[in-house]
């Protein structure tokens, strides 16, 4: 019965359908807000790199994001990554959102 709604659970938060550009900005917040000094490990980090690709695998705006949904997703695979890799990953989600990972939203 655990298992079941654990499945269930995991299925809910996998989303289909395009996503919008608040989305994608909401999920590279999240990822900015897991990192650290250095090299950066944990599932954390991992998990929300992966969420990030699957957002900006789905965007469907005229900016196109599957450049770095592709290399996030492999940064989302892999045991071990650095900020600069992250920010190399997330160069074309930066310029949507307005801003370097890990800097917050320009509020003026």
């Amino acid at each position: 019965m655990a298992a079941a709604g654990l499945l269930a659970a995991a299925t809910a938060a996998c989303s289909t359908g395009p996503t919008t550009k608040k989305e994608v900005c909401d999920e590279y917040d999240s990822l900015g807000s897991r990192l650290g000094i250095g090299q950066v490990f944990g599932d954390p980090v991992f998990s929300a790199a992966g969420d990030l690709a699957d957002v900006a695998d789905r965007y469907e705006g005229p900016e196109d994001l599957s450049a770095d949904a592709e290399r996030l997703e492999s940064i989302a695979d892999s045991d071990s990554t650095t900020e600069l890799e992250l920010s190399e990953a997330t160069s074309s989600v930066a310029a949507l959102c307005g801003h370097q990972l890990g800097s917050g939203p320009f509020v003026p």
